[in-house]
């Protein structure tokens, strides 16, 4: 399999990666109706006030419900974005009495009447925003603007994220791979270096942090602060574990690592895997391992790489492997009542707890995309595959674990001391570091949620496109669907 030149895509310097993202959404982008400067050409209210017709100067016209109009508006919102009222809004019954295009068409002044003079109001929108909204909102009123409202005919078909575009146009990467590095000292103070960090987190799916401070000791509940405060500041709070103390877990790879089970134990083999396999629903997306000790040499493996090779030289193996349902399961006991590791609390009662995790090796979206892989063949349980697929189910499944170790799929890469390997738990699998003789090593782990990850996203996109042009600012950025605010923040 020929796997495309992601060495040149994924340099280590930092900037090179945002433009090419960006350009990969142009044609989307250009399909809704791109809003840099889109100024209007006319507008005018009709239907006696209830609706306001708009023509752009790129000749797209839409219809707005006046009442849409007045809603949308900031001012209905505090300093807290919430709204001031929770009095229904349309209750109320606006009608737009004029409109007038001002500044050179960049905005629309709209004079809204309300049956008592005394609730009459004018407000003054963005064309930019307007525009952005129209192919959701608006109804076309010519050929020219009909095939951008295709898109959004039956409404919104869920939350999505700014991240879409990039996640759409993922890009397999094998051997080849260079490892986007990062300084941590750097990225702290360049919010919209965090911003292409992130973005790399999507495609190709991992990176390294170097330079995220040293920690104070290396027990269990003080090596991990350098990371969880680093990442505080770059992205969110770390999930909670259900019965650790800390939010984040710390691995001794000399003496003791073995006694907390076979996944911790660096004598013991272990294969290309996923972590949070056991946990229903895979909450972990992004997943971090810090080197609060000793440097090391690691690797990783694209499994959407290997999905994808698997679909095009054995299709009915990566049907199966998308289709039938495999089981992980365990049960922890690695940890006390009181949250230490239980190795450590004696005398203290074990938190011991049940996980069970059922679901396809490989999900697929529902336009057929890779969503995400769940891979480890420690904690594959016992499952409950129908008879007459048992063994074509299980030779596919043999086949999936032996491309995953085969070395044109893995990246090699160095894993300095104090610098964190950040991986797409959803996408990337991986192995075994491999430690120098003699060295003493403490690695710490730690997950976020993919809800916190895509929002943190967004904040920084909202605050990098209000740095362009400030006057649509927080106000206006504040509170849009994601499929109308990425034409804002592009």
């Amino acid at each position: 399999m020929a796997l495309k030149g992601i060495g040149s895509k994924c340099s280590v310097v930092r900037g090179i990666g945002a433009s090419q993202r960006l350009a990969q959404g142009v044609s989307s982008f250009r399909m809704m109706g791109a809003t840099r400067t889109m100024k209007i050409a006319s507008a005018h209210a009709v239907n006696d006030g209830r609706q306001v017709d708009i023509e752009f100067v790129d000749k797209t016209a839409y219809r707005f419900h006046t009442a849409w109009i007045k809603d949308a508006h900031p001012n209905l919102t505090g300093s807290d974005y919430y709204r001031k009222s929770a009095k229904t809004f349309f209750e109320d019954q606006y009608m737009a009495e004029r409109v007038e295009p001002f500044e050179d068409g960049s905005k629309l002044q709209v004079w809204f009447k309300n049956c008592s003079i005394d609730n009459d109001v004018t407000e003054e929108y963005f064309s930019d925003w307007l525009k952005a909204f129209a192919p959701f909102v608006g109804s076309p009123l010519n050929e020219a603007s009909k095939n951008s409202a295709k898109m959004a005919a039956t409404g919104l078909p869920g939350t999505g994220s700014l991240l879409d575009d990039i996640y759409k146009n993922r890009k397999p990467w094998g051997s080849e791979l260079q490892m986007p590095t990062f300084d941590g000292q750097e990225m702290l103070k360049d919010e919209d270096m965090q911003i292409d960090f992130l973005e790399r987190m999507m495609d190709p799916g991992c990176a390294v942090i170097k330079n995220i401070g040293k920690p104070d000791g290396f027990g269990h509940t003080e090596a991990g602060i350098p990371m969880e405060e680093f990442l505080g500041k770059i992205i969110g709070r770390l999930n909670q574990h259900p019965a650790r103390a800390t939010r984040f877990g710390v691995v001794h790879t000399q003496s003791r690592g073995e006694l907390a089970g076979a996944d911790y134990d660096h004598k013991n083999p272990l294969s290309m895997h996923t972590d949070h396999s056991v946990y229903n629903g895979t909450p972990g997306y992004l997943q971090f391992m810090y080197q609060a000790q000793g440097s090391v040499h690691s690797r990783v493996c694209d499994g959407l790489a290997v999905a994808e090779y698997m679909k095009q030289h054995h299709p009915e193996d990566y049907h199966l492997l998308t289709t039938v349902h495999l089981t992980h399961s365990s049960r922890n006991c690695i940890y006390a009542k009181n949250g230490a590791y239980r190795r450590d609390a004696a005398g203290v009662e074990g938190a011991s707890f049940e996980l069970v995790h059922t679901h396809p090796v490989l999900t697929l979206d529902k336009d057929g995309h890779l969503e995400k892989v769940v891979q480890s063949e420690t904690k594959r349980g016992i499952s409950a595959l129908p008879f007459d697929i048992y063994d074509r189910y299980m030779e596919a499944y043999r086949r999936w674990t032996n491309l995953l170790e085969e070395e044109r799929f893995k990246c090699e890469f160095d894993w300095p001391e104090h610098s964190v390997i950040v991986m797409n738990n959803w996408r990337v699998l991986h192995g075994r570091a491999t430690v120098p003789p003699n060295t003493q090593r403490v690695m710490v782990f730690g997950y976020i949620m993919k809800s916190i990850y895509e929002n943190r996203h967004r904040l920084l996109k909202q605050r990098q496109a209000e740095r362009r042009n400030p006057d649509i600012n927080d106000r206006w950025l504040t509170r849009l669907p994601n499929q109308v605010l990425t034409h804002l923040v592009q």
